[in-house]
This record gives C-alpha cells, sequence and structure tokens, in this order.
C-alpha cells in the first residue's frame, strides 16, 4: 500500500536546520574576515528560517484565511420586480411574492 504524502510536513524542520547550519557558516565566515560569504550565508540562513516559520503558519491557516473580493455581477442582488440590482444604501423590502425588492417597486 502506497503513501500519498508529499512530503510537505517534513519542510519546516529541514528549512530549519539547513538554517541552522548557514548560520553557523556564517559566523565561522565572519570570525575568517570572509565577510562576503558571511554576509550571503546570513541572508541564506535568514530567508530559510521565514520560509520554515511562516510556511508553517500558512498552512495551518487553511481555508479560513481568504482574501476579501468584491462581489460578481452574478452573484450581486437584485429586484424581484424590475430585476435592476440593488446597490448598497438603497432601500430595500423582503416580499412574499417577488423577494427581495426596491422600495421604489413596492410603491
Amino acid at each position: 500500500m502506497e503513501s500519498n504524502e508529499t512530503g510537505v510536513g517534513q519542510e519546516g524542520p529541514v528549512r530549519l536546520l539547513l538554517a541552522a547550519a548557514l548560520a553557523v557558516v556564517a559566523i565561522g565566515s565572519f570570525r575568517r574576515q570572509k565577510r562576503v560569504l558571511a554576509v550571503l550565508s546570513g541572508a541564506g540562513a535568514v530567508a530559510l528560517g521565514y520560509a520554515a516559520t511562516a510556511g508553517s503558519a500558512e498552512s495551518q491557516a487553511g481555508p479560513e484565511a481568504r482574501s476579501i473580493e468584491p462581489t460578481s455581477r452574478s452573484r450581486e442582488m437584485r429586484c424581484g420586480i424590475c430585476g435592476e440590482p440593488i446597490v448598497s444604501g438603497q432601500g430595500r423590502r423582503p416580499h412574499a411574492e417577488y423577494g427581495t425588492v426596491h422600495d421604489a417597486c413596492l410603491e
């Protein structure tokens, strides 16, 4: 029986270990006066450490994390009598026969 896991759950700890290794390289390079290597490995350690911690927070957020998007034309509320869209701020009422309608259409 084959496993369907892709190993995504193991990426975080691996990235943290790589970040720690790069941090050790950065410190050692800085002590040996190899500043370019120290800066590059330090930047890599910061990037991998951030990716390991931010990636796990995003995966735990799951479907609850949604962006706010404007409603599409197909989902906007329409008057049951005239068929025109009901925009925010317009008076509207529920109607037993037509559903939601403009106040002006009831008069």
